[in-house]
């Protein structure tokens, strides 16, 4: 596992060597299947959607000539959990119809029989889940959900960066000042807490807050944090820095 998230956090170069890598974490773990699908709204639209999986071709033509993501219901237990679940649990959550079943039989032909699904979600930017099947009954643990999760979290990540990059997607970019600050909301300090942290006053925390959720186009904290996390924007330490410029310096203090 930290050799996949190491080799992810380097940025895997596509989203085909994404998958691979994706898939041979998941091997190593006892899953020779695996799927991370991004989920959009109805109608699901998923040629614009990322998807990541290395399952049989011809159970995945089926699934979207069939257009099974709009009754599939391991995507809506997804949107109900915030843990990895067995699909055991589906039943519990979800009211199966014959369809749904079918799916799940035709699923059973290609040897994706038992399942955990991982739920992922970041706000107000997208909904995901990554999904870790085979043929054969899962010991379920706490350390195998706990791992999957980590996985899951980090081909996520990477797997967004990516797709937005495939699709041309703009990534503002936030100045030193900006990204610090962003930073240190998403460890929880308080805008005095990080005032104090950069040795700025409070008011000038406020001033680059606001102009990174500009940048972004947003208008809450935790937004500006979610898109900053899936653009890589967050100075860690060590990390190399944006250099400041003169549009680093707040109109007045």
């Amino acid at each position: 596992m930290a050799d996949f998230c190491s080799a992810v956090d380097n940025r895997a170069s596509s989203i085909e060597a994404l998958r691979d890598r994706l898939a041979d974490a998941a091997l190593q773990m006892g899953f020779p299947f695996v799927a991370l699908v991004q989920h959009g709204g109805l109608p699901r639209l998923v040629e614009h959607s990322m998807v990541v999986t290395n399952y049989p071709a011809e159970f995945v033509q089926s699934y979207r000539e069939n257009h099974y993501f709009i009754i599939d219901p391991v995507y809506d237990v997804s949107q109900q959990l915030d843990r990895p679940f067995g699909w055991e649990e589906i039943a519990n959550f979800v009211e199966l119809a014959d369809h749904q079943l079918a799916l799940f039989e035709e699923a059973r032909r290609y040897g994706i029989v038992h399942g955990i699904t991982v739920p992922l979600c970041i706000p107000s930017v997208s909904y995901a889940s990554c999904t870790f099947a085979r043929s054969e009954p899962i010991e379920i643990t706490p350390s195998l959900m706990t791992t999957l999760q980590i996985v899951a979290g980090f081909a996520f990540k990477a797997g967004l960066y990516l797709h937005h990059a495939m699709h041309g997607r703009n990534v503002p970019r936030l100045t030193r000042r900006e990204a610090e600050c962003t930073a240190l909301i998403a460890l929880g300090k308080t805008d005095w807490e990080i005032g104090q942290i950069l040795g700025i006053a409070q008011t000038t925390v406020r001033y680059f807050i606001s102009r990174a959720k500009q940048r972004y186009g947003v208008f809450r904290r935790s937004e500006l944090v979610a898109r900053a996390i899936v653009d890589a924007q967050l100075i860690r330490d060590g990390q190399d820095r944006v250099p400041d410029s003169a549009g680093d310096k707040p109109e007045c203090e």
